[in-house]
């Protein structure tokens, strides 16, 4: 049965407070006719052909029983969780495979059916079965328990990264800061190197002040000393360099182990990386697994050559040591 979508049509499938919209052949969400309809609470919208829903899905505020079985959903929209009268929702024969973490939101979720659905391992093991009323209540009850504990893994994860990236500056500014002052003592030594110059002296000794501070700097009267100092100088702005490299090494290496040595022990960083991965667009998936067999692959070729060489010392200490001891002494 093919319904057009007006707001007049729409009206007459109106019972008590159910506008029921199933079998309507519907390839979109008429949200902005169902929103005139003030007094639904309860929607449905099953065995229509949706294949999503609009982000403005969610302007339904009075909507607290929602059925979209038997659809072609592949997802939820990410601000679903802004829903937050919603009581009961049905999702069962979709294509849904993950859920967003603004379902966790849903505080007032009090059943929820998600079979016939290719979730995720994880997901489907929190979500357990709904062949009856309490298994639903369930359901709805372990999948927002689940979903705020990975949505506050994430703001944890999020939180630790920003704060080394912090770290990582500070220190930079820190050895930007060291690298000023020592800019500013070449200055000092090239003035005193012009003194020499004019006066013919072995040595001088002053005080400066540098940021504040009475600093003494003493400076050699012969030429060569001070062409040594200019290079040290240039020396000292190229550790500053080196030292920044280092530092950004490793950050990246930090961040690369966290991604292929985690997932390996934490099911919620396989999770992060999921949620990262469908953010960004960023092959991680790829780029991890390929690491860990790497990993792999290097641990077992360590593993079998210390063996090897296990074997090879114990060898030669059994040929050259052991059985000289056997040997009796002679008189």
């Amino acid at each position: 049965m093919k319904m057009k979508s007006n707001s007049k049509n729409i009206k007459d499938r109106l019972k008590d407070e159910t506008l029921d919209l199933s079998l309507c052949d519907l390839k979109e969400v008429p949200v902005r006719e169902i929103a005139a309809v003030k007094k639904a609470t309860h929607l449905d919208l099953s065995n229509n052909l949706l294949v999503s829903l609009p982000n403005t899905f969610v302007s339904l505020k009075q909507i607290v029983k929602l059925d979209l079985s038997k659809n072609m959903l592949t997802e939820i929209p990410e601000n679903f969780g802004e829903l937050r009268q919603l009581r009961h929702l049905d999702l069962y024969a979709n294509q849904i495979s993950r859920l967003p973490l603004s379902l966790s939101e849903l505080k007032n979720l009090r059943w929820l059916d998600l079979k016939e659905n290719p979730l995720t391992p994880a997901v489907s093991s929190v979500a357990g079965p709904c062949s009856n009323l309490s298994e639903c209540q369930a359901c709805a009850r372990n999948i927002v328990t689940y979903l705020s504990r990975v949505k506050v893994t994430i703001e944890e994860e999020r939180l630790r990264r920003l704060n080394a990236v912090t770290n990582a500056e500070t220190d930079l500014n820190a050895v930007a800061k060291k690298g000023g002052k020592k800019k500013k003592k070449k200055s000092v030594e090239k003035d005193n190197k012009q003194d020499m110059d004019k006066n013919g002296c072995c040595l001088v000794s002053e005080e400066l002040k540098v940021g504040g501070k009475q600093v003494e700097v003493e400076t050699l009267g012969k030429k060569d000393k001070y062409v040594n100092k200019k290079y040290a100088s240039k020396g000292n702005g190229c550790q500053s360099l080196l030292s920044t490299f280092v530092w950004l090494l490793l950050i990246g290496l930090i961040f690369t182990l966290s991604i292929v040595i985690l997932p390996m022990y934490s099911e919620q960083s396989e999770l992060f990386v999921k949620y990262i991965e469908k953010s960004t667009g960023v092959p991680l998936k790829a780029f991890q697994k390929q690491s860990i067999d790497t990993l792999r692959s290097s641990v077992r070729i360590g593993t079998t050559w210390t063996r090897q060489m296990y074997d090879n010392f114990y060898d030669v200490y059994e040929k050259n040591f052991r059985r000289n001891r056997n040997v009796p002494d002679s008189d």
